[in-house]
């Protein structure tokens, strides 16, 4: 079968390759891949940005159908729709297995990062990490669950919000948009913070249900302070990774509030602690999910309370992956899906 690899460490090192097709252990499936969607984490690897373990095949946001299940899977059968969390595999010991923050696993194993992933015909994963997709959800919808569950985990699980509370989300990316949702979802007002290239992105975002929208070359972020009665933001959401969202994240939200970090830099970069710390805002990192992230993710998806059409931009067959990231890392495209090819 064709599948995207990650050949080697560093730069780039991406190609289509013919693979063997996986056979599925005992305790897992093997998915016929219908749909998968590229990752700001897969940029980061092709550019040497973040840790992973080449040779492998990439991808971990995908939805298909079980075709072979293992001797001893119970709860899926030959023929049913599925999505897929990232993880491979999990201890099931350590300490944060135990608490069920299994994304923090020290023994961790994800798709497309440290084994094979989702950018190819066929995929094994384990039974304990698939959920069946309503049918309601389509295979693109089911390919994009996985960064609604970052983005529900962020806003329902990290972050405590209130109806009526004031929220910034900075940086109109796939994920971004999808906070944006989630927060409606929680009642609040929402202004979705933007920079230069960004326009169709946040008109989108006001499509989305964003109260305001903000575009920093144009647009003052007094308007933040205008409609706070000078206070600020009650909760941040930062998903631009870079300086400057972080950067206005602290600055405009208000005195004790949260700090909701989600998008990668990449690199080290640095931030004006003094401010956050004068302010006492509480940082929240937010980098991962739990299984019950995927029930309520799947449930809003379902309900239609978040959409994730809207954000796709172009399809591509995996043999056009470069274009694909082109288009992605150009910020023309949203979201772009990745096919596979025979």
């Amino acid at each position: 079968m064709k599948a995207l690899v990650k050949t080697a460490g560093g730069v780039g090192n991406f190609a289509v390759l013919d693979v063997p097709e996986p056979s599925p252990e005992p305790d897992q499936l093997k998915l016929e891949v219908k749909v998968g969607a590229i990752c700001g984490t897969d940029i980061h690897i092709h550019d040497d940005e973040y840790a992973n373990c080449p040779p492998m095949v990439l991808g971990h946001e995908m939805s298909g159908v079980v075709v072979e299940v293992g001797k001893r899977v119970t709860q899926f059968k030959v023929g049913e729709r599925v999505t897929s969390e990232a993880f491979k595999y999990t201890c099931g010991r350590c300490r944060f297995c135990h608490d069920g923050l299994i994304g923090l696993c020290i023994d961790r194993q994800s798709m497309g990062v440290h084994v094979d992933g989702a950018f190819a015909k066929y995929v094994c994963q384990r039974e304990e990490s698939l959920h069946r997709l309503p049918d309601n959800i389509d295979f693109e919808a089911g390919s994009m669950s996985e960064p609604t569950a970052v983005a529900v985990r962020a806003i329902w699980e990290r972050a405590t919000i209130s109806p009526g509370d004031v929220v910034l989300v900075s940086g109109p990316g796939p994920v971004g948009l999808l906070c944006l949702q989630a927060a409606k979802t929680r009642g609040a007002t929402v202004v979705l913070v933007g920079t230069e290239g960004d326009e169709h992105r946040l008109a989108l975002g006001k499509d989305l249900g964003a109260d305001v929208v903000i575009n920093t070359p144009t647009d003052s972020l007094d308007t933040i302070l205008d409609r706070t009665n000078g206070l600020g933001a009650d909760v941040a959401i930062e998903c631009g990774g870079s300086r400057t969202s972080l950067a206005q994240c602290i600055r405009f939200t208000r005195k004790a509030a949260q700090l909701v970090v989600v998008g990668l830099p990449g690199r080290e970069i640095a931030v004006d602690l003094d401010q956050a710390i004068v302010k006492e805002l509480t940082i929240l990192p937010s980098f991962t999910y739990c299984h019950a992230t995927w029930e309520r993710a799947l449930k809003l998806l379902g309900e239609g309370a978040i959409k994730t059409a809207p954000l796709v931009s172009r399809r591509f067959p995996l043999t056009e992956w470069k274009a694909a990231f082109d288009t992605v890392r150009s910020r023309q495209g949203i979201k772009c899906l990745l096919l596979p090819v025979d």
